[in-house]
């Protein structure tokens, strides 16, 4: 099947040790945060939901029929979970990283299977909202013919994300990583790109992995101020009323765990 940019691809980055929240009993990506009521032999049952079901079943409501994991060794029971996607209404793959190097180097591991499709991105260990986040996105990205589309989430804590500025076009103008202070309010948290996003992640990565004098990590918001650089057509929607948990410090896990073990707020998914 010739793949066209028509065609939805997800991406979940998933070799993270999650060392900020160890020890944990398996991988945080299949860590439970809430309930799910699903539809198992023909009957309706409770279930507990893992945090990464949350993206994956936002990814599907985008019409997203094929997700890529990128896995490091040890990350066996995410694999375990999902299968083969089929309980979850998708068709889920698996890749391996052999050195953590970084968001890009993981996401970029993927290559030979994004090019030439739309691919949509989220972080495993995060829920935001809304739920139809990646549907609204996927709009204005084709509206504007976009090459590069980020969803933006409203923070008071600049010195943990990574902060976005952008104008009143919607166009990103840069991207702070984990600034000590900052003025900007939002932070991107999950995104959408086309080819020539794809081909300068790969084309700048392969480029970085052979400079063996680079000082520092390097991170996804790099890439996008290349794309900015590079006059690449980088765009953001901002969600003013949304909101973006992420599980990956035991303060915001404990808060996660709580909040949705109150409530069911996705209830009636079924799988």
């Amino acid at each position: 099947m010739k793949l066209t940019e028509d065609q939805l691809i997800g991406i979940i980055p998933a070799a993270g040790r999650g060392s900020r929240i160890a020890p944990l009993p398996c991988s945080k990506e299949v860590f439970p945060i809430g309930f799910d009521d699903r539809i198992i032999e023909g009957e309706k049952k409770r279930c507990p939901k893992v945090v990464s079901q949350y993206l994956i079943d936002r990814m599907i409501a985008a019409g997203v029929d094929h997700i890529y994991f990128v896995l490091s060794e040890g990350k066996w029971d995410i694999m375990r979970y999902y299968g083969d996607g089929g309980r979850f209404g998708v068709h889920i793959s698996y890749l391996m990283v052999e050195e953590l190097i970084g968001m890009p180097y993981t996401l970029n591991v993927a290559y030979p299977w994004l090019r030439g499709v739309t691919v949509v991105f989220g972080m495993p260990d995060t829920i935001f909202k809304p739920v139809d986040a990646f549907n609204q996105m996927l709009a204005q990205h084709c509206k504007l013919k976009a090459d590069l589309t980020l969803g933006l989430f409203p923070t008071d804590q600049p010195w943990r994300l990574s902060m976005v500025k952008f104008d009143d076009e919607k166009r990103v103008l840069a991207v702070y990583d984990k600034p000590a202070h900052s003025d900007l309010k939002h932070t991107w948290g999950c995104g959408c790109w086309g080819d020539k996003f794809t081909e300068l992640l790969n084309s700048r990565m392969q480029a970085l992995v052979n400079d063996k004098q680079r000082q520092r990590e390097v991170v996804l918001a790099d890439f996008f101020n290349m794309a900015v650089a590079e006059k690449l057509n980088v765009r953001a929607l901002a969600f003013d009323d949304g909101e973006y948990i992420d599980i990956g410090s035991p303060q915001d896990l404990e808060w996660a765990v709580k909040l949705f073990a109150q409530s069911n707020p996705e209830a009636g998914t079924q799988s």
